[in-house]
């Protein structure tokens, strides 16, 4: 690996950390975005897994609310799981592009409408049969295209939660959805050793600049926080979409 590959690689975590550290998502198609610059895309797959799961379990606990969100949504994480297992047992592989394309365009359509005036709200009481039933889609959605977002991104944002909690939250949701979708790409023989010290290595960049995005949210108010939110969901989703070109 040259020495500008290295140097991009860590850019690129520095800035998907501090994404993470902000707004809680965006790390995988940041980092894998910038390193295809210098980076083969099989390669930034790979040494995106090691940093993505360190981070997710750091989201998952910072802020001392784990045990309180884990009651709110553990069963939105339990039936995320299961679907993503019952689609990885259906197929043989992952969905195509163009299957994980079209979440992408869900998702823009998705924050545009965020944008407007009207703000959908899902009310604290609905919680216990929405909670499963989103948790279900959104691994099936996840164990077909590899994709987590649709529809618990959407469906987080519009729940009756502060920016630190809303980040917890969606790390715990991000921590079981990839821990699962990660066991079922292994089921199908996914994984290989390639680049696994790039992606350990990573972590520490990572690290960085998750601490960074950390401070930064402190200083945002909560309607800013909420617009950076939104336009991070449109991003993700635009990078997604692309594949549909």
């Amino acid at each position: 690996m040259s020495l500008l590959q290295i140097a991009v690689i860590a850019v690129a975590f520095v800035v998907a950390g501090i994404a993470k550290g902000a707004i809680g998502m965006g790390m995988p198609p940041i980092a894998i975005g910038l390193m295809s610059f210098a980076v083969p895309l099989e390669s930034s797959i790979a040494i995106m897994i090691v940093p993505t799961m360190v981070t997710n379990v750091w989201q998952a606990i910072y802020g001392g609310g784990f045990k309180p969100l884990m009651r709110r949504f553990g069963t939105m994480a339990a039936t995320a799981m299961i679907g993503i297992l019952a689609v990885g047992l259906l197929l043989s592989d992952l969905g195509s592009p163009g299957t994980a394309g079209w979440v992408g365009v869900l998702l823009v359509l998705y924050s545009i409408i965020a944008l407007t005036p009207y703000r959908p709200r899902v009310p604290r009481s609905a919680e216990w049969w929405a909670n499963p039933v989103i948790g279900l889609a959104s691994g099936a959605v996840a164990g077909s295209t590899g994709v987590a977002a649709v529809p618990f991104l959407p469906y987080m944002q519009s729940l009756d939660m502060d920016r630190h909690e809303l980040v917890q939250a969606l790390g715990i949701m991000f921590l079981f959805i990839t821990g699962m979708l990660a066991v079922s790409l292994a089921l199908h023989g996914a994984y290989h050793l390639t680049n696994s010290i790039a992606g350990v290595a990573a972590v520490a960049p990572t690290m960085i600049g998750v601490w960074l995005g950390q401070h930064a949210r402190r200083r945002l108010s909560a309607e800013t926080f909420r617009k950076i939110f939104i336009f991070g969901m449109m991003a993700v989703g635009l990078h997604l979409a692309r594949a549909l070109l």
